[in-house]
C-alpha cells in the first residue's frame, strides 16, 4: 500500500469542515458520558471515515502510535470494532463492525444486561448484609437499604430502556406505571456513615463491581468509584472521598464540582466552618442517563442544520471522497437524538428527577 493510497482515504478539503464539527458534537456527547477522551477521539474518526490504519489515526488525532494502539485494543475487546490486514503488507486496518444503529440498541442492551448481572450480584450482597445487621455491624443496616433502593432503580430503568421487541402499547402500559415508593420519601437526615470493616469489605466489592460492569468499562474510572461511593454511602464531604479513594484534593474538587454541574448531587449541608455535605438520591444512574441525552439534545438543531447544508449542496460535494461518510453519521447522530428524547418522556412519565 503506497502513501498516496493510504492518504487517499481521508477526506476532501471541502468536507473538512463537517468532519470537524462533527468530531466536536461526538466528543461532547462522549465527555457527558464521562467515556475516556482518547477512546472517544479514535472511536469518533473511525465511525466518520469508516476505516483507518493506525498511521492515518496517528494524523488525524494527533495521539502517539502507542497510545492509539492501547485504545484499538480496548476497543476492538468491545465488539464493536475490528481489526484486520491489508493483503500482502504488515499493516492492519480499524474499522467499525456492523451497522451504525448497533451502537444504539447494542448500548441499551449491555446496560440491561449490566443491570441483570448487578442484581443478582447485589441481592447475594443483602444476604450477607442481613448476617451483619444481626451482628448489629455498623453500616450494615443503611448499606442494605441501599441496595434496596439501587434495585428499586434499576426496575424503573428497565421500564424506560425496555428490550428490543417492546410493543408500542407494552411501552405505553409500562409507562402509566405510578413512580416507585423510594420515590415518595427520601430519608434526609444529613449523617455521615461510619462502616465496621466487615461492611467495608462488602462496600468495597459492590464498588469493583460496579467499575468491572460492561455498562460502565470505557467510563473514566474515578468518575465510576466516586459514583459508587455516592450510591453506598449517600452523604460524602470531600474529606471522606479523600479517605477512601486515596485522589487528590484538587482531582476530588474537580470531579465533585463535574457531580454538581451534571446535577447528580447536591449541597446538602455547609457546617458553621464550611465544611460541605454532598447528597445523591437513589435514582443517581437514572439522572446520569438523563444527563448525557440532555447533552445529545442540545446538538439537534445544529445536526439538522448541517443535514440539511449537505443536502443543498450536494452537487458540489457529492462527489468528493467521503461525503456519503459525512451525510450518514450526520443522520445517524440526528436520529439517535430524536429516539434518545423519547426516552426522556418515559422517564418523565416514571419519575421527577
Amino acid at each position: 500500500m503506497t502513501v498516496e493510497e493510504e492518504q487517499s482515504h481521508l477526506f476532501d478539503g471541502k468536507l473538512r469542515k463537517y468532519e470537524d464539527r462533527l468530531v466536536e458534537i461526538l466528543l461532547d456527547i462522549a465527555k457527558s458520558k464521562r467515556t475516556t477522551p482518547k477512546m472517544s477521539t479514535i472511536a469518533s474518526y473511525l465511525l466518520i471515515h469508516g476505516n483507518l490504519t493506525q498511521k492515518e489515526l496517528k494524523k488525524l488525532t494527533g495521539l502517539s502510535m502507542g497510545t492509539i494502539s492501547t485504545y484499538l485494543s480496548v476497543m476492538i475487546g468491545t465488539g464493536n470494532f475490528r481489526k484486520q490486514r491489508i493483503p500482502g503488507t504488515h499493516t492492519f486496518i480499524y474499522s467499525f463492525s456492523g451497522e451504525l444503529e448497533v451502537l444504539t440498541t447494542r448500548a441499551i442492551e449491555i446496560a440491561l444486561s449490566s443491570l441483570g448481572s448487578l442484581e443478582s450480584f447485589l441481592k447475594n450482597k443483602r444476604e450477607v448484609l442481613k448476617k451483619l445487621i444481626e451482628q448489629s455491624k455498623e453500616g450494615a443496616e443503611h448499606l442494605s437499604q441501599r441496595i434496596e433502593d439501587l434495585l428499586e432503580s434499576f426496575e424503573i430503568y428497565k421500564k424506560i430502556f425496555p428490550p428490543n421487541g417492546t410493543s408500542a402499547e407494552g411501552i405505553q402500559k409500562q409507562s402509566s406505571i405510578k413512580p416507585f415508593k423510594l420515590l415518595k420519601s427520601e430519608q434526609k437526615e444529613v449523617k455521615e456513615i461510619q462502616f465496621d470493616p466487615e461492611v467495608y469489605l462488602v462496600e468495597d466489592d459492590i464498588i469493583n463491581q460496579i467499575l468491572a460492569s460492561p455498562m460502565f468499562s470505557t467510563r473514566d474510572p474515578m468518575f465510576i468509584k466516586i459514583l459508587g461511593y455516592f450510591i453506598t454511602r449517600k452523604y460524602l464531604t470531600q474529606e471522606t472521598i479523600k479517605r477512601i479513594t486515596g485522589l487528590s484534593s484538587g482531582k476530588i474538587s474537580e470531579e465533585v464540582n463535574r457531580f454538581l454541574e451534571d446535577d447528580l448531587i447536591h449541597k446538602a449541608e455547609v457546617s458553621s466552618k464550611g465544611k460541605i455535605t454532598y447528597y445523591a438520591d437513589s435514582l443517581i444512574l437514572l439522572k446520569f442517563s438523563r444527563h448525557i441525552i440532555n447533552k445529545m439534545a442540545k446538538w439537534e438543531k445544529e445536526l439538522e442544520n448541517m443535514k440539511l447544508d449537505l443536502e443543498n449542496n450536494m452537487s458540489e460535494l457529492e462527489i468528493l471522497d467521503g461525503y456519503a461518510q459525512i451525510y450518514k453519521i450526520c443522520d445517524y447522530t440526528l436520529d439517535v437524538t430524536l429516539k434518545y428524547l423519547e426516552y426522556i418522556k418515559r422517564m418523565d412519565n416514571l419519575v421527577e428527577l
